[in-house]
């Protein structure tokens, strides 16, 4: 009982750092991992058998349980392989980016054609239009795209589903100002909770003048590429230690008996508990029909109380 509730304060606990096995909470992903026929229905036995290739593949010297070692290389190389892909991914957008704002097609971007951009998306934050983004401007409205009328074919609609699919396992997230949160964390240098016109442009002037290399006042491509792949190498860095940080908390969790070694047994502990919660609908199966699963809720009186349980399951690690 002790150990359940463990698993459960340091699953919380550590539930904001990205890894593959946060991506398992998104049923999409979770029935990509699990769902070995990939017919879209999960069933019990299936999903155990499925578990168990994951513990054999994790037992590098197949003697029956895996060590904390063997754990985190596991995980590790796995998260590896998703950042390498994340990357592409990323450094592609990016390029793709540079020609959108390029508007003249020069390949050279201008201060006016990055800045005109930035004007936009003050412009969208700024809903009450008086110079300033603060607690008194209320959320943007969502645009909203129209359904498009065209039937879609067989392969169209898993064309769909794979990119849905390869969005939901990344790993890597970089700071977006596409969410509020995000454009605060990015443009408000003074942190008062208020951004203006002047410290916007300040440091959409400090990003331009540190992405042009040799200083002559535009942005080419490869230096436009190589200041977003400075800072996605050193997000990288980031989410891998904090990842490899919780993976051996998760490992420390599910060695029930705290013995450095991991039996199937103490690893499906958390699986049953993972297939429960997304078999909503107590069915024996999980597909895209069970609805979501409810939130976890707690107590205001328990988190004292928590925090000091958790501190006590991490500190070894």
């Amino acid at each position: 009982m002790k150990k359940l509730m463990l698993v459960c304060i340091a699953t919380i606990s550590f539930f904001s750092v990205i890894s593959a096995e946060a991506a398992s909470h998104r049923k999409q992903v979770y029935l990509d991992q699990y769902d070995l026929d990939k017919d879209g229905n999960l069933i019990q036995s299936e999903f155990n058998q499925a578990r168990q290739h994951k513990f054999d593949f994790a037992d590098e010297n197949k003697d029956g349980v895996v060590t904390e070692d063997e754990y985190v290389f596991e995980y590790t190389n796995r998260m590896d392989k998703q950042l390498e892909k994340d990357r592409k991914g990323q450094v592609k957008q990016t390029v793709v980016r540079f020609k959108s704002l390029d508007k003249s097609e020069n390949k050279r971007m201008e201060w006016k054609e990055y800045q005109a951009s930035g004007k936009r998306s003050f412009k969208r934050y700024d809903v009450n239009e008086d110079g300033v983004i603060n607690e008194q401007d209320p959320q943007p409205v969502k645009k909203e795209w129209k359904k498009s009328k065209k039937v879609q074919t067989a392969q169209e609609i898993a064309g769909r589903k794979q990119s849905t699919l390869r969005r939901a396992k990344r790993i890597l997230k970089m700071p977006t100002t596409h969410s509020r949160e995000g454009f605060f964390t990015k443009y408000d240098l003074n942190e008062n909770a208020t951004i203006d016109q002047k410290e916007f442009n300040a440091r959409r002037r400090q990003d331009f003048d540190r992405a042009d290399e040799d200083q002559n006042g535009w942005l080419s491509e490869q230096e436009y590429i190589f200041e977003y792949e400075n800072r996605l190498d050193k997000q990288i860095a980031r989410t891998r230690k904090a990842a490899i940080k919780q993976t051996h908390v998760r490992f420390g969790v599910l060695d029930d008996n705290e013995n450095g070694k991991m039996t199937f047994i103490e690893f499906q502990l958390s699986g049953k508990r993972s297939f429960t919660r997304w078999d909503t609908n107590k069915d024996g199966m999980v597909n895209m029909n069970d609805p979501a699963p409810e939130k976890h809720k707690h107590h205001d009186k328990d988190k004292s109380h928590d925090k000091k349980k958790t501190t006590k399951s991490v500190a070894k690690y």
